[in-house]
């Protein structure tokens, strides 16, 4: 089994609602297990960078190609 076999097999679970609420439930623990580790200190910072997650995970193929999660801070 190659890497895109595996990758295909991400993608075919992720499709439908059951895949939806898993990956929302993933992004969601990730995020409050980094907001656990670091106190707190970033929870603006890991909420905009779950939702950019839920958004991006959400997207088909062609979406995912030709857009980027955006965000209002500029770039320094």
């Amino acid at each position: 089994m190659g890497i895109e076999d595996l990758v295909n097999k991400a993608k075919a679970a992720l499709d439908g609602e059951q895949g939806e609420q898993t990956s929302d439930r993933v992004i969601q623990g990730a995020g409050d297990g980094f907001d656990r580790l670091t106190g707190g200190r970033f929870a603006e910072h890991t909420d905009t960078v779950q939702e950019h997650a839920d958004r991006f995970i959400g997207q088909t193929d062609a979406d995912a190609a030709t857009t980027q999660p955006q965000d209002d801070a500029p770039r320094r």
